[in-house]
Parts: structure tokens; sequence; C-alpha cells
């Protein structure tokens, strides 16, 4: 911890106290106020960086995150932009999908406009 702190007190039900505590021990957390403090850094520094925007939490497995790993390891890159690409990959797939189903509609309705109606089946 840099510089001086504040003390601040709060109120927390049966529920998150237990899970708070249950964090305590991990990753260097040695006391409750370690892990508030986390807790409030991962939120502050979660946040958007331009007005308009949103960010999500996606929770990563231990898999996925040691193959993240190998990824920044290998090429630089960030689970962020990972994440990012991944969801980009994801619109565009989805968008192109659509554009097919739009092109096959708008050919039908083509065609059945284009097609005159017989005058013997109108009579």
């Amino acid at each position: 911890m840099s510089g001086q702190s504040t003390l601040v007190s709060i109120r927390l039900d049966a529920d998150t106290l237990q899970g708070l505590d249950m964090l305590v021990g991990e990753n260097g957390l040695n006391n409750r106020s370690d892990v508030i403090r986390l807790a409030i850094q991962q939120l502050l520094n979660g946040q958007a960086k331009l007005p308009g925007m949103k960010s999500v939490r996606i929770p990563l497995g231990r898999q996925m995150e040691l193959q993240l790993a190998s990824l920044y390891e290998l090429y630089g890159i960030s689970h962020e932009q990972a994440a990012s690409e991944g969801l980009q990959l994801y619109i565009d797939k989805k968008v192109e999908k659509l554009d097919q189903q739009n092109i096959l509609t708008d050919a039908v309705a083509k065609s059945v406009a284009a097609t005159q109606p017989s005058k013997e089946y109108h009579e």
C-alpha cells in the first residue's frame, strides 16, 4: 500500500462477510482489508475508458488462463485484447449469417415479385 491511508467503516451482511473471509489467504491477500482494497481496485480499473463505453467481466477457467498466459508470452496479447478480438469475431460471424439470410430472403421476394401471375390460375 502506498502513501497514507484513511480508515473507512462499512457494514456487511453475514453472507458477504463469509465470502470475504474465504478470500483471505489467497493470492497474497492477508486480511479483509487486502481483499476489499483489491476488489475496489478491480472495480475502478474495470471501468470503461471513454464515456458511452461499457465493460464486461469474464470468468476464466484454469485452462483458459494458462492459454491466455501463453499467448501473452508469445505475442504480447493481453487478456483484454484477446477478449475484445473474440467478441469482434463473434459479432462478425453473426452479422455475416444475418446478411446471408437477408440475401436469400430478398432474392425470393424479388423472384416472387417478378413472376407474372398466370391467367389460367386467376379466373
